[in-house]
């Protein structure tokens, strides 16, 4: 038939001369992303770490319209607000130690979940922990955006195009986005901020103004700290930076003004609250000095006699040495991130592309020493200030352009050599989402130990909505029980003064242990370590005829590795 040849003519003509070959590349890249993040969110066991946790939980009270409150409580809070004379009942239950967006990000996801917010005896994973990872994947694949844009001004389309598609291959940043950490986020306001710098260094070379550039990189870097407070380290080395590098040195205060007037209200919140402008999370700094920091929180009042010049320069060191020592690990096994260092030697025709490459060594440098002064604690593999994730993209932008440049200087004439080397090197980045997949079906379906939610979430038909319990995962009852908890405290004493005095608003009437204090921790910790005044508890010898607390439900948890103490038997209460 006339028309159908007509047809097939066009189309094939469509192929031939680019434009529909282009779509459907589109479309494959398309399939190829939503097929990846169906692979993760299809073995996803739930959220991993206890900041996640704690900042879900704050996320659900900011969606039910109270706010930044919270229901995790640390014991060192209670000394910080009664140093400043306010109110211990009801400020301790306002968050202090949070950066604020990524919950405020959590409200809007578990907004769209809200009929599900209750945990069903049969559900595994929450459906909260759920929409949370969605999300993350969202700014994942957003920054991506980002980042091709960013890498066209710096190299070309094609290299921005072959860096997106290997950061795609990351498995490393996938699993961060499963974690319910704000790394996501992070990545996504860290490539736009990127992005902003470099059309300001791009203006200053065409001699153009690059003031509305530094203020929107201030905003994006007050966005940052809003979202983790570590990156203002990021920000001092960018700021220094800025100063050498514009003219008149001055336009650097004009980035500085922008981070804080965006930064400055939620510190005079926080000072509001705990009369301190960094809160509660102040006293992470302290965190492997001479105690780890649940020791350090756990505690009603600051041991000072602990804290020293000495312990501060040991765990500087140690953790310098650790992060040099696992580098390659820390930028996601990624061999071409890896090679920007030594693209730091090759002099890019650029002036732009050569200027920001030393912007980017800045900025991880600070990003390193802020990770050393207050470390890198992984919890299932993911630590909440691990910074040198966001810094992938940009770096293997670089050192993908490096390894093809040395390509090149080897004129090689064989057929395919090219497309056979760049092969390899995507080979070389997906190795390790190719042994995630390989190994996806053998892991367990939830994160235990120590969380196994339902067991968890049967807390909120034990206790009231106002009754406090005691524990070492409080994170986890405010999140899947929706109950207030207070991190179990380092002494039975000063459990027992919290409950008696009613310091939290009320009494104490329960007591939940877990692998966290028990079974997954070491038995010099528990004999004389930070929980050496809970060890019969833990190993279910103590006599509880002694205890506050009298009854006793040990077959929770698998192996009945948890137990759960209360003042009467909860077991037989029903609430809503």
């Amino acid at each position: 038939m006339p028309g159908s040849a007509d047809f097939i003519q066009r189309a094939v003509h469509a192929l031939e001369a680019g434009g529909l070959a282009v779509w459907i590349r589109r479309g494959l890249l398309m399939v190829i992303i939503f097929a990846l993040a169906f692979f993760y969110m299809w073995h996803f066991r739930g959220l991993a770490t206890s900041q996640a946790m704690d900042q879900a939980q704050i996320g659900r009270a900011i969606a039910s319209g109270h706010g930044w409150s919270t229901k995790f409580a640390r014991p060192l809070a209670v000394g910080q607000i009664e140093a400043h004379g306010k109110n211990v009942a009801t400020k301790i239950w306002v968050d202090t130690y949070n950066a604020p967006l990524p919950p405020l990000i959590n409200a809007i996801a578990l907004s769209m979940v809200r009929s599900h917010w209750k945990m069903e005896p049969t559900d595994l994973i929450s459906t909260g922990d759920k929409a949370i990872a969605l999300t993350a994947i969202i700014f994942f694949l957003l920054s991506v955006v980002v980042l091709f844009f960013t890498a066209r001004r710096l190299f070309d389309q094609r290299i921005a195009i072959y860096t997106c598609a290997l950061i795609l291959l990351c498995d490393a940043i996938w699993q961060y986005s499963l974690s319910g950490l704000p790394q996501m986020l992070l990545l996504f306001l860290f490539n736009v901020t990127l992005y902003c710098l470099t059309r300001a260094v791009e203006a200053k070379y065409a001699d153009q103004p690059a003031t509305i550039w530094l203020i929107a990189a201030g905003v994006c870097f007050g966005l940052l700290a809003l979202t983790h407070a570590l990156t203002i380290w990021i920000f001092v080395a960018a700021l220094i930076f800025s100063a050498f590098f514009f003219r008149p040195r001055w336009v650097a205060a004009i980035m500085l003004g922008a981070f804080i007037v965006v930064y400055a209200p939620w510190l005079i919140r926080t000072y509001a609250v705990s009369g301190s402008f960094g809160g509660i999370a102040i006293y992470s700094i302290l965190d492997g000095v001479n105690k780890s920091e649940s020791a350090w929180m756990r505690q009603l009042a600051l041991d000072t006699p602990n804290i020293g010049i000495g312990g501060f320069r040991t765990k500087i060191t140690n953790n310098l040495i650790s992060q040099f020592g696992r580098i390659f690990e820390y930028l996601g096994w990624n061999i071409i991130a890896a090679a920007f260092f030594i693209g730091l030697l090759h002099p890019f025709k650029r002036p732009e592309t050569s200027a920001i490459r030393w912007l980017v060594l800045a900025m991880w440098a600070g990003a390193v020493f802020g990770m050393a002064v207050y470390g890198i604690n992984e919890e299932q593999g993911f630590a909440a200030n691990q910074l040198h994730l966001i810094f992938i993209p940009i770096m293997a932008c670089y050192g993908f352009a490096f390894l093809l440049v040395l390509w090149n200087r080897l004129e090689v004439n064989f057929p395919f050599a090219r497309a056979a080397f760049i092969t390899l090197l995507f080979l070389l980045c997906g190795y390790p989402m190719l042994n995630t997949m390989l190994l996806a079906g053998r892991k367990p379906q939830i994160v235990w130990p120590p969380y196994l939610p339902p067991y968890i979430a049967v807390l909120r038909t034990w206790m009231q909505p106002d009754e406090i319990t005691a524990s070492d995962m409080p994170w986890a009852i405010a999140w899947y029980a929706d109950r207030r908890a207070v991190w179990l405290p380092d002494t039975v004493k000063n459990f027992v003064d919290l409950s008696d005095y009613k310091k939290l608003g009320g009494p104490i009437p329960a007591l939940y242990l877990t692998p966290i204090s028990g079974t997954g921790n070491k038995w010099g910790d528990i004999i004389k370590g930070e929980y050496k005044d809970w060890g019969g508890m833990i190993q279910r010898t103590a006599n509880l005829e002694k205890f506050p607390l009298r009854f006793a439900t040990l077959a929770l948890g698998m192996n009945e590795e948890c137990v759960f103490i209360s003042d009467i038997d909860r077991t037989k209460i029903k609430t809503q």
